[in-house]
């Protein structure tokens, strides 16, 4: 499933990227720590992530997920859903491969 959001003209610019529904466990590395989230959509520019003790927004975190690692900065945070944009864009292939499970 897909979805391409339009958002006001005074917000953010719109989504280009297809957002992939899903609900994957990943490990969210913040601080030195290790925290235990889920994606909750996934793009090549960024993503939906739910977590008990989200992180602020402004902070970096790295994401680990099917093998696949990335490094994000956080952007907003509503109560425990916020949104990730990566440092560098996922590649299609990449996402596909964290979608589909491996």
């Amino acid at each position: 499933m897909t979805d391409h959001a339009s958002l006001a003209p005074s917000g953010p610019k719109p989504r280009i990227a297809a957002r992939h529904k899903m609900f994957e466990p990943v490990v969210l590395h913040l601080h030195g720590m290790a925290l235990r989230a889920h994606i909750l959509d996934l793009s090549t520019s960024g993503a939906l992530a739910h977590c008990d003790r989200p992180p602020q927004a402004g902070d970096r975190v790295r994401i680990e997920a099917e093998g696949v690692a990335a490094i994000a900065h956080v952007v907003w945070v509503r109560a425990k859903r916020f949104g990730l944009h990566f440092d560098m864009p996922l590649s299609d292939a990449t996402v596909q491969q964290v979608v589909r499970g491996g």
